[in-house]
């Protein structure tokens, strides 16, 4: 499976997931390392899109391409069927269900529905899985964004 993730150059050559463990997000707690992909680049961009708080949060990205290992016990795919309602809106309850599968180093990473696309998915991989190795990073591409997307922000 090949997944996208979106970072500023500075960032996306950095494999240990420091930023989430510092700054926590919707499926990890502070303290917890990881890194936030997702199974569409279009999806990638919309996931950064959503947190930017300016222009400028949005320039300098690289597109990274991730390929994971296609072992269905090596990759946990989160059933939605089976999570709380409101799931979107329970930042605490998807901390808690992102925890549980990190502490899991059997899981090089697990997918789960995108808060702000539903239908699609993101994938969280996990840097200390004893079988991290067996994820396959490419060489970052510059990303540029269609200036109408940006005219968007301010």
């Amino acid at each position: 499976m090949t997944v996208y993730r979106l970072a500023y150059h500075g960032y996306v050559e950095d494999l240990s997931g420091i930023g989430a463990r510092l700054y926590g997000g919707r499926w990890n707690p502070k303290g917890m390392a990881c890194l936030y992909t997702s199974v569409h680049i279009s999806l990638a961009l919309l996931e950064k899109f959503v947190h930017a708080r300016g222009r400028e949060d949005m320039a300098g990205l690289m597109l990274l391409s991730v390929e994971l290992p296609d072992h269905d016990d090596l990759v946990y795919h989160v059933d939605e069927s089976r999570m709380v309602d409101g799931w979107m809106n329970d930042i605490d309850y998807s901390q808690w269900l992102g925890e549980q599968l990190l502490v899991d180093e059997a899981f090089v990473a697990f997918s789960v529905p995108s808060a702000i696309m539903p239908l699609e998915r993101n994938v969280i991989i996990n840097p200390q899985a004893r079988h991290f190795d067996a994820v396959k990073f490419h060489k970052p591409t510059p990303f540029d964004i269609d200036g109408r997307l940006m005219d968007r922000l301010v």
